[in-house]
């Protein structure tokens, strides 16, 4: 603690004091004492201005995480007995978001942990993604067995995040990508399609009104993201067959006039995804188009005061982004939400996401948008941990309070006197899909880790892409240096249990994926007979894997969606299991033929000698082509 403050109120105080305790190590603080004081709200100049002078320091800033900024910057330069730093903040709010509904749902400790960290780096803006995972009164099967957040849950991190002078902004569906709540039938009466709210409808709008209002009474901010992305065939379902045919352009135009009335009734401001405007406004009927020009008309029926969300996790033309960004302007207030790139995978891959982020946010600091998040999304399984994403936040907010390019690579005495961790761990886990054979012309990122961990082992979908990469050796290194880095971390590293393991799995499945089925083929008995050897192995890893996963799970998240992880890797331990007695009949010569490793393999995946073409795989496309 500091030797004496200045300037703290009750509640500030409280906040410092409560900052984790690798804030304290170190007793680097004990004799400093600290003044702080608030900037005048008019007056112009810095955001920020830290000053040490032996062991005196002045801390001014202009809004409360602010404060917290500049002691994330004491601590960084805490060898130091004097110095005078000063920022300015280039994107006035600057956040992550993160997808608490697709599988995991974070507990209120964990977002607090993050919050802590978000403290000090700066960083204003904390969205949670909720689909169906918060409490409506009323509707019982509303986020039914999902672990979603009660009212005083939300309500509570919200107080804590406050104190730091971070918004919880929430950002809920009221069109698209409602499936899991249709998918119950007392809300048989608001489906247009399995996934799609029934627009015009007086009982959807009575629904959305609850939704809103629930949100609105939990949280401080007002503003909300009401979504409204990817409403592919809207007006196609029950839709048509009440109103007739219309053009899904005057439906969807129809509907956010609708919903921004309703979230007027509770004072709030909403944001919605812009991708189907654009859809339907470009010639090309695409996303990506940077020439699209919506009619007057249209533009009219679109509120003054909604803000459009350009959100691109993938392009990395400094061009594309920058125009995108512009025609959005055009068209209304803008919201930029880049890349942290965990989808469909166990890791952040950080150089795809610094390629699309580094440009996206100069472009966002030159045309001077006002907010911009970098998102975790977890689509299909939520198997990355959110931790690992702390890098990440650490570049966002860096960017925020620099007018120029921010080098990643020169960030790791901030995003430790932030963390308390050390920032190259991250990037090893990051090895996980970051091998050395990637694809760079392709958009996405390859998710090596995810399709290989998770294919069968006899039928083998990957195998013929795998080959002759030598995956084996990479993965082998990745394990060395987790391990050497858990080690070096103790109970810090606790995040690096999961990617260790994993890598320790790849390095024997990597090797069986790419030769089984040619060693089978070939007749080679004693390559055989080691890959019985290794399949025994790897069943231990899985099984060692998977209990590490599930303890990182518990600790962190709600309970309910490690069923669907639990399915994965059962599947897995029962093929393993399958296939090595297969191979032990055969080599034993209880069985003539083994007709999974006869099928020819070929490549999905694959690009000459590099791996990467077309989209990130997901699960049920990497474990086996029989359906029921």
């Amino acid at each position: 603690m500091f030797a004496s403050i200045t300037g703290a109120d009750k509640e500030l105080l409280s906040c410092i004091t409560r900052l984790p305790s690798f804030f304290w190590e170190g007793n680097w603080a004990e004799e400093i004492h600290l003044t702080i004081c608030p900037i005048p709200s008019l007056q112009d100049g810095n955001d920020l201005t830290v000053t040490r002078d032996n062991t005196g320091c002045r801390i001014e800033y202009r809004l409360p995480v602010h404060l917290f900024r500049g002691l994330g910057l004491l601590k960084e330069h805490a060898e130091e007995k004097n110095f005078f730093i000063n920022q300015k903040m280039y994107i006035p709010e600057i956040g992550i978001m993160t997808d608490v509904s697709r599988n995991s749902v974070p507990s209120p400790e964990f977002l607090q942990s993050l919050l802590d960290r978000m403290a000090l780096m700066g960083l204003n803006c904390l969205i949670l993604y909720m689909e169906d995972v918060y409490e409506i009164e009323g509707e019982p099967r509303f986020g039914y067995m999902r672990g979603g957040y009660t009212r005083e849950q939300l309500r509570s991190i919200d107080d804590y995040a406050a104190g730091y002078g971070i918004r919880i902004v929430a950002s809920i569906q009221v069109l698209g990508h409602m499936e899991k709540v249709l998918r119950f039938p007392e809300y048989a009466g608001l489906r247009d399609s399995s996934s799609c709210l029934l627009a015009g409808s007086e009982e959807t709008e009575q629904f959305i009104c609850k939704m809103l209002s629930s949100i609105g009474s939990c949280l401080r901010s007002r503003q909300i993201i009401v979504g409204m992305d990817e409403t592919h065939g809207l007006g196609e379902g029950r839709y048509r067959v009440l109103n007739g045919r219309r053009p899904p352009i005057e439906i969807y135009l129809e509907h956010l006039n609708r919903v921004h009335a309703l979230a007027g009734r509770y004072g709030l401001n909403i944001a919605f995804y812009s991708d189907m405007l654009f859809k339907y406004g470009s010639e090309k009927h695409t996303y990506l188009d940077p020439h699209m020009q919506l009619d007057e008309k249209t533009k009219e029926l679109i509120p003054s005061d909604a803000q459009l969300i350009y959100w691109d996790y993938y392009s990395r033309e400094a061009s594309l982004l920058n125009d995108m960004l512009a025609c959005h302007r055009s068209i209304g207030p803008t919201v930029y939400a880049g890349p942290l790139l965990s989808v469909s995978s166990f890791c952040v891959q950080y150089e795809a996401t610094w390629k699309t982020a580094g440009p996206a946010l100069m472009a966002v600091k030159r045309q001077k948008i006002p907010m911009a998040y970098g998102c975790l999304w977890h689509d299909d399984g939520a198997e990355c941990s959110d931790w690992l994403g702390l890098p990440g936040m650490q570049y966002y907010a860096e960017h925020a309070y620099t007018e120029g390019v921010v080098d990643p690579g020169s960030l790791d005495s901030r995003f430790l006197a932030c963390t308390g961790l050390d920032a190259g761990w991250f990037r090893d886990a990051a090895l996980l899909d970051e091998i050395p054979c990637i694809n760079p012309e392709n958009r996405w990122p390859p998710n090596p880790c995810k399709y290989i961990l998770w294919q069968d082992p006899l039928e083998g979908l990957y195998d013929a892409d795998i080959r002759g990469l030598s995956l084996d050796l990479h993965y082998r290194r990745t394990a060395q240096l987790l391990r050497r880095d858990l080690e070096e971390a103790g109970e810090n590293g606790a995040f690096l249990r999961v990617p260790l393991a994993l890598a320790e799995v790849l390095e024997i499945k990597s090797a069986l994926s790419g030769a089984l089925s040619w060693h089978y083929r070939e007749h080679d008995m004693t390559a055989l007979q080691q890959d019985a050897a290794a399949l025994s192995e790897l069943y231990v890893r899985v099984k060692k894997l998977r209990r590490l996963h599930r303890e990182q799970w518990m600790s962190s998240c709600s309970p309910f969606g490690w069923s669907r992880l639990d399915l994965r890797y059962g599947g897995l331990l029962a093929r393993l299991e399958t296939a090595s007695d297969r191979l032990q009949d055969y080599l034993e010569g209880r069985l003539s033929k083994l007709p999974e490793l006869a099928v020819p393999r070929y490549t999905l995946d694959r690009c000459g000698d590099l791996l990467g073409n077309g989209i990130w795989k997901v699960y049920d496309k990497s474990v086996s082509l029989s359906d029921g």
